[in-house]
């Protein structure tokens, strides 16, 4: 069976008016847009949306722009919540972060947005209220950090609404402190599907299940980690700790947002001994940890930590355990005896068409010494015995609450319904696809002439044994298995760049998406950071592989003549 063609440079993956993805189709793109060059720029028509401003989220800002900032010089950015615009000019106007030289607050205007004629916004047919954020022009790439940062801008399904009914939109007399549009039933039907999904195969029979009250949706997978991690600034306000090496946007907002962290980039068992160390020593002091941040498995290099000690280590010195499990799914791994907080971006499998940007996160009360933590976010199961119940209901419902639990777009949530429906029947396959790809070509690593030097993948790797204790148990409708991920690492750049080029692929960031998706990585995200990526363990040799439907064994045809191309490049490549 014929592989799908990929779409031309430039243009969006799948070719879908609301898609997350961009063809890239060769390593000298991917570098260019990495570089900002602008003759590669020049032909995107799509990107990453927290990366890449979608066409229409660009038209409705320029639109805004017109109408409630004539004269020029000022630019307007939109969210969908009161709190999400207020943080975006915090940030801009932060002096200790952007080293400005006095109070720069009084350039940035807050501006509420409403619709003629005015109406609640609890239909399908209305639009929900929009927050502008107007600042001076110089300080627009600060302001887009933010917004990739933070993931709480407007998406661009309410982009494309809102630009239909662009001339009635009005502005307000006020800054409304909560409006949600979440009362439809497509909402509770999403929290209700992955309460279900969470609690399905358990590891353990837990005595208190998630409830869809306990699922709380965002307008992007980093939103959710924004979110939680203002929440905790807010509860303690101390330390947290990455162990192992997470999403990267991860280690930027833990950067930014402080006060400070501390990074065990390998997760081995040695570097939770230096983890366990530091814990004693700030208990000698009296201090305590936040959180510590880790996934499951980690993304690039599919390694997962042992997250049974970092449970024990939680519960001896009293800090919070967040656990990312986006890449293992939760279809495949059932973190929820480990974590206090499980985030998941809803983008990646669990919608699976790369059509809808969205995440999520679930709080649970799985042991007596975390108990009010789930007060937090869900004053309904806020814990009367918890000595911290009047401080969180305090912060749940204070003004400076960040919980953005209304966000979701109604129909980013109604594209996110219909396309979870098979979730797991979709996992299945890739699952089975993945794993028949990395088996047929370890054998390729094996060769003195191979241009792969290691294969990153939860079945072949040293912290094996930890993916497998968080596996869920088989049912008859679904057998877990080792995910949709895999990374290849080449020997050498030019290796790497001939096998990208030369596989017949989609090549664009992003993945969880129903077609294979290939990227070189480092190239891509960390192109101005190549020599503390490889600090880490992360060579910028490295090829992401995003596994779709297509057919397992035109799939590997295509892997075997793009590793024929490489063996025949093996000398560096040269920018």
């Amino acid at each position: 069976m014929a592989l799908p063609q990929p779409s031309a440079p430039g243009l969006p993956i799948p070719n879908a008016p609301h898609a997350v993805s961009v063809q890239l189709s060769s390593w000298k793109n991917v570098c260019g847009v990495a570089l900002g060059e602008t003759q590669v720029l020049s032909i995107l028509k799509n990107g990453y949306p927290r990366s890449f401003l979608h066409k229409d989220v660009q038209a409705l800002f320029r639109a805004c722009e017109t109408k409630f900032a004539p004269g020029g010089g000022l630019k307007v950015m939109l969210f969908s919540s009161p709190r999400a615009a207020e943080a975006c000019k915090s940030y801009i106007a932060s002096v200790e972060r952007h080293k400005q030289q006095g109070d720069i607050s009084d350039w940035i205007a807050l501006t509420s947005l409403g619709w003629e004629p005015f109406s609640p916004p609890q239909s399908q047919s209305n639009l929900p209220m929009l927050y502008a954020v107007t600042y001076p022009e110089g300080w627009h790439a600060t302001a887009t950090t933010f917004w990739r940062l933070a993931g709480l801008g407007i998406s661009s399904r309410l982009s494309e609404k809102c630009l239909e009914r662009v001339e009635t939109m009005r502005k307000m007399e006020s800054m409304p402190r909560s409006l949600s549009h979440n009362d439809t039933e497509v909402y509770s039907i999403l929290q209700s599907r992955i309460a279900t999904l969470i609690e399905r195969a358990a590891i353990t029979d837990r005595p208190k299940k998630v409830a869809a009250s306990d699922v709380h949706l965002y307008p992007s997978g980093m939103a959710a980690i924004y979110t939680i991690h203002q929440m905790l600034l807010r509860w303690r306000g101390a330390e947290s700790a990455i162990v192992g090496f997470p999403y990267e946007l991860t280690i930027k907002m833990l950067e930014t947002y402080g006060p400070r962290y501390s990074f065990y980039s390998a997760g081995t068992d040695r570097e939770i001994d230096l983890l366990e160390a530091h814990l004693e020593q700030l208990a000698s002091t009296g201090q305590k940890l936040q959180a510590v941040w880790c996934e499951c498995p980690s993304n690039p290099l599919l390694r997962t930590i042992d997250l049974d000690r970092i449970r024990r280590l939680a519960t001896k010195y009293d800090f919070v355990v967040v656990v990312d499990d986006t890449i293992g799914s939760y279809a495949n791994v059932d973190v929820l005896d480990i974590a206090d907080i499980v985030i998941t971006s809803l983008t990646k499998s669990f919608n699976g068409f790369a059509d809808v940007l969205a995440g999520r996160q679930v709080l649970h009360l799985p042991r007596t010494s975390t108990k009010q933590l789930t007060s937090i976010v869900n004053s309904a199961i806020l814990n009367p015995n918890s000595p911290y119940h009047s401080t969180f209901h305090s912060l749940l419902h204070s003004p400076s609450s960040s919980n953005n639990n209304s966000t979701l777009y109604l129909m980013d949530a109604i594209q996110l319904e219909l396309n979870s429906r098979d979730f797991l029947t979709r996992t299945a396959t890739t699952n089975t696809t993945a794993e028949y790809l990395v088996d047929t070509l370890i054998p390729h690593t094996l060769r003195p002439n191979s241009p792969i030097s290691t294969i990153y993948y939860p079945k072949h790797c040293w912290s094996a044994p930890n993916y497998r204790r968080r596996m869920r148990r088989p049912t008859p409708d679904f057998v877990p298995g080792y995910g949709y991920l895999f990374t290849l690492e080449f020997k050498s750049v030019g290796g790497a760049t001939a096998f990208l080029d030369a596989l017949e692929v989609h090549k664009g960031p992003s993945i969880g998406a129903h077609v294979t998706l290939a990227l070189p990585y480092v190239q891509m995200v960390m192109q101005r950071e190549k020599k503390w990526a490889e600090g880490h363990g992360l060579r910028e040799s490295i090829v992401r592989i995003s596994v779709g439907l297509e057919d397992k064994e035109a799939l590997a045809g295509a892997f075997g003549v793009a590793l024929r191309e490489a063996e025949r490049v093996m000398d560096d490549y040269c920018d």
